[in-house]
């Protein structure tokens, strides 16, 4: 599952998704992809820091709250020392720069899915 509501970054991974192997949801808020873990079970979440109804690390907690074992990545446009400590102390298992490009953001995925 991928939150971001970026018109750019939404386009971006529809596209990449629709050719890949790999099954995802995407959504423009937290939300959203709440209501949504109601009804499907996910494995990984992949979310930005900025969303229109709360950070990603509060969704994110969310997501662990009643999931437990799920891997959690978080995207932030911009990553310094706070954001990387509170990560860590959150237990998100993987903290990404934007912009990235597809190729690494695959890599990513296919490296916490082992």
């Amino acid at each position: 599952m991928f939150i971001d509501n970026d018109d750019h970054v939404y386009d971006s991974l529809k596209v990449f998704f629709d050719s890949s192997h790999m099954e995802f949801l995407i959504f423009r808020s937290a939300s959203e992809g709440l209501n949504s873990l109601k009804d499907q079970k996910i494995d990984m979440v992949v979310s930005d820091y900025f969303l229109p109804d709360m950070n990603g690390i509060e969704f994110l907690n969310r997501v662990a709250k009643n999931n437990p074992g799920i891997k959690r990545i978080l995207m932030a446009t911009i990553v310094n020392d706070d954001l990387k400590r509170e990560t860590e102390k959150e237990g998100i298992d993987r903290l990404i720069e934007k912009p990235l490009t597809m190729t690494s953001l695959d890599s990513i995925i296919n490296d916490l899915e082992k």
